[in-house]
C-alpha cells in the first residue's frame, strides 16, 4: 500500500480566527464551553463556533493547544483554527499541533503573543484523510487510557 503523505504549510490547509470579546461567562451555566488562551474558562448560550475544533492561544506567557469536541466561544485572548481543506481530521490537526512550540512564536511585543504568520508558515507533512483518521482513532484512544489511569491514581492517593 503506497501512502501519499503531502508536505505544506499550516497556512495552505488552514486559518486562525480571531476570538471575540465576551462578558458574564465565568459565572454562566450556559451550553457551550468558553475557551481563552489556556482553556476552557466557563460557559455561554451561545457558540462563536459551530463545530468541535482546535483553540490555539493567543496573548500570553502560556499558550496552549486546545480542543473541542462540541461548538465553542474562544474570547479574544485565543484563535480558533478554520480549516480551508475538507480532507483535514480536526483530531488529527490538535495532535499533530502538539508537537510544535506554540509560545516559540512571538511577534516581539511585551505582551507574549503568537503571531498568525508564524503558525501559517509551520510545515505540516498532512497523510489523507483515512491515514489521518487513523492516526488521530490511536491517539485519542491512548490519551483515554491515559486518563483512566491518572484517575485511578488520584483515587489510590486519597
Amino acid at each position: 500500500m503506497t501512502s501519499k503523505w503531502k508536505d505544506c504549510f499550516w497556512g495552505d490547509i488552514a486559518t486562525l480566527e480571531y476570538g471575540k470579546p465576551l462578558k458574564d461567562y465565568k459565572d454562566k451555566n450556559g451550553k457551550y464551553p468558553v475557551y481563552g488562551t489556556n482553556g476552557q474558562i466557563g460557559s455561554h448560550d451561545e457558540p462563536l463556533w459551530n463545530n468541535p475544533g482546535i483553540i490555539i492561544g493567543r496573548k500570553g506567557a502560556y499558550r496552549g493547544v486546545h480542543y473541542s469536541n462540541k461548538p465553542f466561544y474562544v474570547i479574544d485572548t485565543a484563535f480558533y483554527l478554520k480549516p480551508k481543506i475538507k480532507d483535514l481530521d480536526l483530531l488529527f490537526a490538535y495532535y499533530e499541533l502538539l508537537t510544535h512550540n506554540i509560545n516559540s512564536m512571538d511577534s516581539g511585543s511585551a505582551i507574549p503573543t503568537t503571531s498568525r504568520a508564524d503558525f501559517y508558515s509551520l510545515p505540516i507533512i498532512l497523510p489523507p484523510i483515512k491515514e489521518q483518521r487513523s492516526i488521530s482513532h490511536f491517539l485519542n484512544q491512548f490519551e483515554q487510557e491515559i486518563q483512566v489511569n491518572n484517575q485511578i491514581n488520584k483515587n489510590l492517593s486519597n
